[in-house]
């Protein structure tokens, strides 16, 4: 039995059809169950490191096969691997294919992993995702995905590795998120994402890296994000998050990288800083910060890269510590006094007038004061935020994934 096989470069063309020789493709292209007794000039892809411009066209087709049709010399190549005759892996980084997702991958509910980065597909994720159960890594960035990112991602319980960054999904980050309970990476950044950031993403208790960069999200950082003990990179740059900082940053132990830069955040850096113990890299520049600068940012033995520019209300001392390497002061109200050694990049000469100014806001402590004040009244009420959140994110789920299963 045989079927025509279009030459056409798109995402469902992910499935590597086995068996094929040049000479069949003048007239179209035939897959025959015995083709592999019949045919002496067939070509092994598995041999080849990457497909070459040409064989793509002949390897890479449009034609979907479910594990039912697969057998031993499907596996093994280059972009399908498999644990016996069942298909776990399908790579294809950077391959130039286009198109649209197949809502048939979903049919191999055996994969762990999906890699087609770096290539030019378009279109959404197929509603179909919700079926596999088993997969642990996605990886769709740098595509033109479109749409919105699918409330059904919180039924993929297994995901250790989310990477759709450098796309253009617009939308809110859906509440179900949160429900991805092994969860070690998830980069959204780079795309369209609006609203703000749910309160769910606290529930996160695995993750280790959190960019969501370059997006349009609004609003204040949840609180909830303290509980994320794993996390050791925080990416929020380049979006239009407001209100202030909020102090259960201070309780992420292990994080080593914060990038608040280019928002909207106001209030004074929390004190509560001091206990970023393992902080590198700290990029709060770019905002509307005001306050004194603390001087127990000097204890941070581990920071290097220390960025406060463009913030035009914020006073204080130069960081006295020598560990760091590079900062910027400029566009801020910092200053240094002439017997500091410190990196002092942008910085202003202390002057007797700069120097009271700095002393009659340390000594009001207004900016403190109301964000002790506000950490205190919310206290109670948080845990009932993320109670509820939490059930309105499982309710929200199964509904989604009742809907997705008629269709």
């Amino acid at each position: 039995m045989t079927m025509e096989i279009k030459k056409v470069l798109s995402l469902s063309s992910l499935f590597i059809l086995c068996n094929l020789f040049s000479k069949s493709f003048q007239q179209g292209l035939e897959y025959n169950d015995e083709i592999n007794d019949e045919i002496d000039n067939e070509i092994d892809i598995g041999k080849s490191s990457k497909f070459n411009n040409t064989n793509k066209k002949k390897y890479i087709n449009d034609i979907i096969f479910g594990n039912q049709l697969l057998k031993n010399e499907c596996c093994d190549k280059q972009f399908i691997k498999c644990l016996g005759t069942t298909i776990t892996e399908i790579n294809a980084p950077n391959e130039k294919l286009s198109g649209s997702l197949s809502s048939t991958l979903g049919d191999i509910t055996s994969l762990e992993t999906i890699n087609l980065s770096s290539n030019y597909l378009t279109g959404t994720i197929p509603k179909t995702f919700i079926k596999l159960t088993q997969l642990k890594t996605l990886y769709l960035y740098d595509n033109e995905i479109t749409d919105t990112l699918p409330i059904y991602l919180g039924n993929l319980s297994q995901l250790e590795k989310l990477y759709l960054y450098n796309n253009n999904i617009n939308g809110e980050i859906p509440g179900s998120i949160g429900n991805l309970k092994n969860l070690s990476y998830l980069l959204l950044g780079n795309n369209k994402l609006s609203g703000s950031i749910p309160e769910s993403i606290g529930f996160l208790r695995s993750i280790i890296t959190l960019s969501l960069n370059t997006n349009k999200l609004t609003g204040e950082i949840p609180k909830s994000i303290g509980k994320l003990k794993t996390l050791e990179n925080l990416n929020l740059e380049n979006n239009k998050l407001s209100g202030n900082i909020p102090e259960s940053i201070s309780d992420l132990e292990k994080l080593k990288i914060l990038f608040l830069n280019n928002n909207k955040f106001s209030g004074s850096i929390p004190k509560s800083f001091e206990k970023l113990t393992n902080i590198e890299e700290l990029y709060l520049n770019e905002n509307n910060l005001s306050g004194v600068l603390p001087k127990s940012l000097s204890t941070l033995n581990n920071l290097h890269l220390f960025y406060v520019n463009d913030n035009e209300n914020l006073y204080g001392y130069v960081i006295e510590n020598e560990n760091i390497i590079d900062c910027d002061y400029s566009n801020t109200k910092i200053c240094y006094l002439e017997k500091s050694t410190a990196c002092r990049s942008g910085a202003l000469p202390c002057t007797k007038e700069l120097i009271n100014k700095i002393e009659e806001i340390s000594r009001n402590g207004i900016i403190e004061e109301d964000i002790e004040k506000e950490v205190e009244n919310n206290e109670e009420s948080n845990i009932q935020d993320e109670e509820e959140s939490q059930q309105d994110i499982e309710e929200e789920l199964e509904l989604e994934i009742d809907d997705t299963l008629d269709v």
